[in-house]
């Protein structure tokens, strides 16, 4: 997926938003993906990896030069199998983590070639920058949408050889004297580097199961008030510990995220009036922060500007920062990745000016939250705010100065 992801950074984010929401952008899996290397050793081979890196493709399927990739690896993630030899890849006789913590490829273009295409950019490893053209096999011709999560995924392989010697990665016996110079000498300098990636897009569509069409389909026949007079029966029912069936059902709560997803299906299928009318039910019947955005965006799209305005501010006063998190493998915080994706599908379908409002309001409740600036500076892009859309990338990095979506789009404004 990585892979798909090869661009050049003359192309303009501004025009590339105008021109219809072209690019898409894949975020890399790690946990589904893999870099792998290879160095022959005496009479065999070293093999490790790397396990801890992350990486953004903005992918043109109409016109794949215009694709662009990031990856970022942390060097101290290398895995050889052997934690000694670990130990001493990661000293100065070799990679020299302290000092050169990442080791990143941006791709400048990319071009096609017999059998899929190439990517055309830099490779930066051990505090030096090489010209790197990685060779891309798409694995399935392009984005599949999953079965499973309804996600557009883009796959793709790669195999490349690099020198270490270019590098400066010579390896020495400093911190391990067993490295002996006979040693040193049986280590091969062409290293073979393999990768598997996989990215994924939530899109919009990706949004519409078929339980959200049949609630679209019961509004455009019943009219919007069935549904209401539906939702509110639940929400009693709910609150007894029952569903309409008379089974023991879900908390009240956890009856939003339909709603919520009805709303933007209304806004899709172009019944406004009737996503208006939802979305503010919604925020009277849950008044949580999250459905007075909701609520706000149909205003906006709707062009009640002030309504949507009056929307964020009673968001803004309901919004309480999530409690801090024990887990090990911290995600996403949910309510900002489901309104992310309001600003995100938002732009997908071209309404702009709700998007950046969306977003805005986003990095106002997330000031920490690089990711909420990316989505931001997207938004202004598109609102054709040039210099808006720039300093928002630039606060991205700030924050996380190895975000690779923020690495990506931050390079595309036009200056």
């Amino acid at each position: 997926m990585l892979s798909r992801t090869l661009g050049t950074i003359a192309i303009a984010l501004v025009p590339a938003l105008a021109r219809g929401q072209q690019l898409e952008e894949y975020a890399v899996d790690p946990g589904h993906s893999i870099i792998e290397f290879a160095i022959p050793f005496a009479f065999t081979h070293v093999k490790g990896r790397f396990t801890d890196w992350r990486g953004t493709v903005l992918y043109d399927r109409s016109n794949p030069s215009r694709s662009s990739v990031t990856v970022v690896i942390d060097a101290k993630s290398i895995d050889t199998g052997w934690p000694h030899r670990d130990e001493h890849l990661k000293t100065s006789d070799f990679f020299d983590v302290e000092r050169f913590p990442k080791i990143v490829f941006q791709s400048d273009s990319v071009r096609t070639k017999s059998g899929g295409l190439v990517a055309d950019g830099r490779l930066t490893m051990h505090g030096v920058a090489r010209p790197l053209s990685l060779p891309i096999r798409l694995v399935a011709g392009g984005p599949q949408r999953s079965t499973e999560s309804g996600h557009l995924m883009l796959d793709a392989a790669s195999t490349i050889r690099v020198a270490r010697a270019d590098f400066g990665i010579t390896g020495g016996s400093k911190y391990n004297s067993w490295f002996t110079a006979a040693r040193a000498a049986t280590m091969g300098d062409s290293v073979e580097i393999s990768l598997e990636l996989e990215g994924w897009l939530a899109d919009a569509a990706s949004e519409r199961s078929a339980g959200i069409d049949a609630a679209v389909a019961r509004i455009a026949s019943g009219g919007v008030q069935a549904q209401l007079d539906r939702l509110r029966q639940v929400r009693d029912s709910a609150q007894r510990g029952r569903t309409l069936a008379g089974t023991p059902g879900p908390a009240w709560p956890s009856y939003y995220r339909g709603g919520d997803l009805t709303v933007r299906a209304l806004v899709a299928s172009g019944r406004v009036p009737d996503a208006v009318t939802l979305a503010g039910a919604l925020a009277s019947l849950f008044e949580t922060y999250p459905s007075h955005v909701l609520h706000g965006y149909a205003l906006d799209v709707a062009g009640d500007h002030r309504g949507a305005t009056a929307a964020f501010a009673r968001a803004k006063a309901r919004y309480a920062p999530p409690p801090p998190s024990n887990e090990q493998f911290k995600q996403d915080d949910e309510e900002w990745w489901w309104l992310n994706q309001l600003a995100l599908t938002a732009l997908e379908r071209g309404e702009r000016r709700p998007a950046a409002d969306v977003a805005r309001l986003l990095t106002e409740l997330y000031p920490t939250q690089s990711r909420a600036f990316v989505t931001l500076g997207r938004a202004l892009a598109a609102n054709n705010d040039t210099p808006g859309a720039a300093a928002a990338f630039a606060t991205a990095l700030r924050l996380d100065a190895y975000e690779t979506r923020a690495m990506e789009w931050s390079r595309r404004v036009d200056r």
